[in-house]
């Protein structure tokens, strides 16, 4: 099942080589990791609290002093770990991919592949419509780039995952079908997809026939 999964590692924390030249992708980055149970939920607090104020005031209006007020820390603990609110956004925006492999992994390997395209779809949308609202200011407010460099070690783990999961069960896409690009672009498609409905018609999401129909288009690209 992991012809997938390797495109989305690589679609997640891929390096958008024209973009890191513009951007100043430090600014993203935490400072540093926690490593101590009190570190780990002093970030906790920050991250939760940037959530709400994403919810209540919207990113424009966000600033590391209310992210600061509202976890109840100082505004000096606070850039201990996050150079500025874009790192705090940029955070849980990875987090937030970083669930939708767990949830993934965490299911079955499914019989065929058919039930695999199915487990992706399925699990995203799920993903996506437990805080549509929170999934929706993220997509729209943190750009893509500020995410691409994080976890190099996970993605090394999945690729290797990946190429062996591939080679053990003889996966075979259509003839004259790359499989790099192809899958990375149907994982393109898939969240793309997805990450639209979320912004301009998550009543949509709810409804069987997307799903269905994102299935049929992929399994259609992608199956001889």
């Amino acid at each position: 099942m992991d012809v997938i999964m390797r495109a989305i590692a690589r679609f997640l924390y891929s390096d958008i080589t024209s973009m890191k030249k513009n951007q100043p992708k430090l600014l993203y980055l935490l400072r540093k990791n926690p490593s101590q149970q009190r570190s780990k939920a002093t970030v906790e607090a920050i991250l939760d609290a940037g959530a709400r104020l994403l919810l209540s005031i919207g990113y424009d209006k966000a600033s590391t002093n209310k992210v600061a007020e509202k976890a109840g820390i100082s505004i000096g603990s606070l850039y201990e770990y996050f150079p500025g609110k874009e790192a705090i956004f940029a955070e849980i925006r990875r987090r937030e991919d970083q669930r939708y492999i767990g949830l993934v992994l965490a299911e079955p390997e499914p019989g065929t592949f058919r039930d695999t395209l199915r487990l992706h779809i399925s699990t995203y949308m799920k993903l996506v419509l437990s805080n549509i609202e929170l999934h929706a200011a993220l997509v729209r407010d943190v750009p893509q780039f500020a995410t691409s460099d994080a976890d190099s070690s996970l993605l090394a783990d999945w690729l290797a995952r990946s190429d062996e999961h591939l080679s053990s069960n003889g996966i075979k896409l259509r003839p004259l079908c790359e499989s790099d690009i192809a899958i990375e672009l149907t994982t393109r498609v898939l969240r793309s997809t997805i990450n639209d409905y979320a912004l301009h018609a998550p009543e949509r999401l709810g409804q069987s026939v997307i799903a269905d129909q994102l299935l049929e288009m992929l399994e259609r690209y992608l199956l001889p």
